[in-house]
């Protein structure tokens, strides 16, 4: 499975591991209006965007019929757990997340 993270500057890095997802995630502190989020994209075509605030935007770029759908999350495990699962190609453990509609 492939999988690919798009930095704070909008780089693409090819399958992180679990401490270059962290590592990514805390470029968050440094979002301003330009540069908002980071993501994670699977070759399925769903990405997970992560925002400063632990905001998530859940979508298939792919798949315009798909609504996208939104979370805040309480803690950045959290938000590495979701990540990691979405990686790994297990798409089911991240719909079955609590989406806001």
């Amino acid at each position: 499975m492939s999988y690919f993270m798009n930095n704070l500057m909008g780089e693409s890095i090819d399958s992180p591991d679990e401490a270059r997802i962290r590592q990514i995630l805390t470029e968050l502190e440094k979002a301003d209006d330009e540069h908002t989020d980071v993501s994670l994209g699977h070759e399925s075509g769903w990405m997970l965007s992560v925002f400063r605030d632990k905001r998530l935007l859940w979508e298939n770029v792919e798949d315009p019929d798909v609504s996208p759908r939104e979370a805040a999350l309480d803690s950045w495990d959290d938000v590495v757990d979701l990540l990691l699962e979405l990686s790994r190609g297990n798409i089911e453990a991240v719909e079955a997340f609590g989406w806001d509609s």
